[in-house]
Order: C-alpha cells, then sequence, then structure tokens
C-alpha cells in the first residue's frame, strides 16, 4: 500500500499500478465493512494477497536499480529504511496513538506488540482478535518479509537469487499445507511471515524478470498462452476455495492466486490498453491508489468511530445499515485524504529533498 511513494523516489515508478492498488484496496475496505461481501469471492484475502505480490515486485526492483549503480549494500539498506520509517510511522502511530487516547481496547493491552509490528506473533501465539486492531497483522507480517526480502537481494549473488525465491515460494505453501495438515491453530498458521512468502517470492521473481530479462517481459505479459494459464490458475483457486475452503486445500488455492496476480502486476507494469488502460487510469481508482496506506490504517478506526456515534445518537448500528457503510466508507476517505496532503505527502517531498 505504501510502495508506490517509496518506489517513485527510485524512478521505479508505474502509473496503472497506483489504480492496480487502488483496487486491491477497496477488495480490503468491501471485505471489512460490507457484511456478506466476501460470500462467493474472498475480496480481502485476494486484496492482501495482491499486495504482497506487488511489495516484492517494487522491493526487488529498487533494490536491484541501486545495486546497479554500484552503492554498498549497507548504504542501501541504511537508505531504504530511513525512507521507510519516515513514510510508515507517522501515520502508523499517529492511528494507534488515537486509539490509546481514547481508550479503544485492547490498544492498551497490546501497544507494545503494535510498536514493535508483531502483533501478528501476538495473534498466532494468544489465539486473539485485537478487536480494532486485528488490521496491523498485515503490517507486521509485511514488514517482517520486506526486511527478510531486502537482505537477500543484497546479499544473494545473483545467479541463485531466483533459485531461492523459487524455494522460499514452494516452502510458504508447504509451511501452509504441514501446518494444517499436523493440527495447528490456524491464526498460526495465517500469521506467521513465512505463510504468506509465495506471495511476496513470486513478486520478487517478476521484479527480476522486468529490471534484467526486458526481451521476455512483453511475451510473458501479453502473448495468448501465458494469460490465458494465469487465469486458469485464478479460476482453479476459486473453485478450490469454493469447494474445499475448510481443508488444507486451501493453501494451494493461495497460491495459485498468487501465480495470477504475478503476471496481472507485471501486465500492469508493462501497461494495458485500450478498456483497461482506461480502467486503471480513472481518476478516483488512481487517488484510491495513492492514499491506500492511510485508508488500510484508518477504515476500521472510522468504522468504530462510526458505531460509537451511532449508538449515542440512538441509530441502528447494525453493520450491515446501508447509513454505517457510506458513513464508515466517507470519513475514512476524509481522514485519508487529510493524512495523504497534511502529513504523507509532505514527508515524501522532504525524503525526495
Amino acid at each position: 500500500m505504501l510502495e508506490s511513494s517509496i518506489m517513485s523516489t527510485a524512478k521505479n515508478y508505474f502509473p496503472q499500478l497506483d489504480a492496480l492498488r487502488g483496487i486491491a484496496c477497496l477488495m480490503v475496505l468491501f471485505h471489512h465493512l460490507v457484511p456478506g461481501a466476501s460470500q462467493w469471492v474472498a475480496w480481502g484475502p485476494l486484496g492482501v494477497r495482491l499486495f504482497f505480490v506487488m511489495t516484492g515486485f517494487l522491493l526487488v526492483g529498487n533494490l536491484l536499480q541501486q545495486k546497479g549503480k554500484g552503492i554498498h549494500y549497507f548504504k542501501i539498506l541504511g537508505d531504504f529504511y530511513k525512507k521507510r520509517i519516515v513514510r510508515i510511522f507517522p501515520v502508523y502511530f499517529f492511528a494507534l496513538g488515537l486509539l490509546l487516547a481514547f481508550g479503544v481496547e485492547p490498544s492498551r493491552h497490546v501497544w507494545l506488540w503494535v510498536s514493535g509490528f508483531a502483533i501478528n506473533f501476538y495473534m498466532g501465539i494468544y489465539q486473539e482478535w485485537p478487536g480494532v486492531l486485528s488490521h496491523f497483522w498485515f503490517l507486521a507480517t509485511s514488514e517482517q518479509m520486506v526486511l527478510v526480502l531486502t537482505c537477500l537481494t543484497l546479499w544473494v549473488p545473483s545467479r541463485f537469487f531466483i533459485r531461492l525465491m523459487i524455494l522460499l515460494f514452494f516452502g510458504a505453501w508447504i509451511h501452509r499445507w504441514l501446518g494444517t495438515e499436523a493440527g495447528i491453530a490456524p491464526m498460526m498458521i495465517w500469521y506467521s511471515p513465512l505463510s504468506s512468502m509465495d506471495s511476496m517470492a513470486i513478486g520478487a521473481v517478476i521484479g527480476v524478470i522486468y529490471r534484467e530479462r526486458k526481451e521476455q517481459v512483453h511475451y510473458l505479459a501479453s502473448s495468448c498462452g501465458i494469460p490465458i494459464l494465469a487465469w486458469i490458475f485464478f479460476l482453479a483457486a476459486t473453485g478450490i476455495r469454493i469447494r474445499y475452503y475448510d481443508t488444507a486445500w486451501i493453501h494451494l488455492a493461495e497460491t495459485f492466486e498468487a501465480v495470477f496476480f504475478g503476471w496481472l502486476i507485471l501486465r500492469t507494469a508493462v501497461g494495458f490498453t485500450n478498456l483497461w488502460e482506461r480502467i486503471l487510469t480513472a481518476p478516483f481508482l488512481v487517488y484510491t491508489g495513492m492514499i491506500s496506506y492511510a485508508l488500510y490504517i484508518f477504515h476500521p478506526v472510522m468504522h468504530h468511530y462510526v458505531l460509537f456515534n451511532f449508538g449515542r445518537s440512538g441509530i441502528s448500528t447494525d453493520p450491515s445499515n446501508f447509513g454505517v457503510i457510506g458513513a464508515t466508507f466517507f470519513t475514512t476517505y476524509l481522514i485519508s485524504s487529510l493524512s495523504w496532503f497534511l502529513m504523507e505527502k509532505p514527508l515524501i517531498s522532504l525524503m525526495k529533498k
């Protein structure tokens, strides 16, 4: 969600990916805020997986660009995390501070876990959903995987890197599958960083292909056979989700989805034309992608705020109430826009300087 602004500073910016990021963010918001929205399509998990694949693609592309300039690896790592801290921390800790200031539970109980980007481990160990802070698991898992992938990209020799990513790709699926078959608690499996590494790994592989094997990119993205194969993977994943949702087969569906999103991101990086170009340059979707980090951070907070105020005013707080859904979307976009223009965008400008 926040990769676009960070990566654009390294001339690694793909305009249509902003809209794709916006679509992924809307998928997550619909999953969380519209009851029953994911009855047939797993909008939230799909949106999160798309974000992970996109992160791997942009991260590796940026790091390879820096390595190609001959910059020392420790300097690349230091500069990367300076920018990342400035980009991530203000919005992240502002939201946490609001929850603490207003006494929204369980923020005072888990704030140390959230502050250390480890709330996913808390959820796995204690098998608890930390209420309005539950969605922070994605940010914690993402940062843990980003650290690992950054170090691997910088220090693993190039000739071994893709092989290692393929190993991680299959290793993540096997980890989820064996954990489920062994009866390990689902939250321990779902929220461990290794569980989502197949998505990050395939993003990394297409990042390498895009940067170093450009003669193959157009074929992989646009030839008739590859898109058909990608859609077969997606449809197979959908069928598995519908028929085998409560079994270990669900983990194969997640891996198939990662493969599909790998193709989709590569195709978007190349650039769609005609109808898809108009969709992926639509101002609303591009804007949604631009403010997607704050949208993700604030949407459960604003949902809590809307429910609290509706309850005080005697208005129905039924989550399926259209007024609740509409007010939550409106206030989330409002505070996210304020966050972008008053906090995030000024800080990005400082980073560039």
